[in-house]
C-alpha cells in the first residue's frame, strides 16, 4: 500500500517534464514505467518527450505504448536493459 503526495494541480506528467529539464536530465528521454492510473500524465509525457510509457499489468485504456506483466517482468527487462 502506497500513500501518495503532491501539490494541488500537480501530476506526475509535470514531475516528469520538470525533471526532464534539469541536469543530468535534461536531453535524454524519458521511459517512465508505471501501474497506476496516476501514471497517466507521465506516460503522455514521456511519449512528448521522446520517451516512452511501460504500463505494468493488465490494465485497459492506457496511453503508454508498451506492457510488461507484472513486477517480475519489470525487473528482467530492466536487468537486460542494464547488461
Amino acid at each position: 500500500m502506497m500513500i501518495e503526495l503532491r501539490v494541488g494541480g500537480g501530476d506526475k506528467g509535470g514531475a516528469l517534464r520538470r525533471l526532464m529539464g534539469r541536469a543530468p536530465m535534461a536531453g535524454t528521454k524519458p521511459i517512465f514505467v508505471g501501474d497506476d492510473l496516476t501514471d497517466e500524465p507521465a506516460f503522455v509525457t514521456a511519449i512528448d518527450l521522446g520517451g516512452a510509457g511501460i504500463v505494468v499489468g493488465d490494465r485497459q485504456g492506457t496511453r503508454a505504448q508498451y506492457r510488461l506483466s507484472g513486477p517480475v517482468a519489470v525487473r528482467a527487462w530492466l536487468e537486460a536493459f542494464v547488461a
